[in-house]
């Protein structure tokens, strides 16, 4: 099978970055796991502190990998001819379709988990609606690139933060 190198430039489409989607959790598992364990050493495993750690850990770890799972396999952005598709993710059911001259600004946002995964929130600036943002796109700075060099194609004059 034959690929070509500049496929990545052209890419007309972005997913979430997993790390940035998973990293809460294992921040909260590693965090709860740790306080749990302490105390357990300490001879303190039966205590209130104790029991909250392993309600986190068996109910709430899981609920925030399954909302992690389904942010990751909904969120994403596709450039096409006359419009773009943004899907913000769970629990948006449906992606917003926004035509390229609808746009009238472009910012790209950064968190603490963004700043240290390198993921970013897409904020797309609409005339009479209100902001769309996609976030945790894997790879923001190339989206952002490509859907200015797309207006810019199209003589679409936005301002960019």
């Amino acid at each position: 099978m034959h690929t070509d190198p500049g496929a990545a430039r052209r890419r007309t489409a972005w997913r979430a970055s997993a790390l940035a989607l998973f990293l809460p959790t294992v921040v909260v598992a590693v965090g709860y796991g740790g306080l749990w364990l302490s105390l357990y050493m300490a001879g303190r495993g039966e205590g209130a502190i104790a029991r909250v750690c392993l309600v986190v850990l068996v109910i709430g770890v899981p609920c925030l990998l399954a909302y992690a799972g389904l942010r990751l396999s909904t969120t994403r952005l596709a450039l096409r001819g006359a419009h773009l598709e943004a899907h913000p993710g769970f629990p948006v059911r449906d992606p917003v379709v926004v035509a390229y001259s609808a746009v009238t600004g472009l910012a790209l946002r950064r968190g603490l988990s963004g700043w240290i995964t390198g993921a970013g929130s897409l904020v797309i600036e609409r005339d009479r609606e209100a902001p769309l943002v996609v976030p945790g796109l894997a790879n923001p700075d190339s989206a952002l690139a490509a859907v200015s060099e797309r207006l810019a194609a199209l003589g679409t004059r936005v301002s960019r933060d």
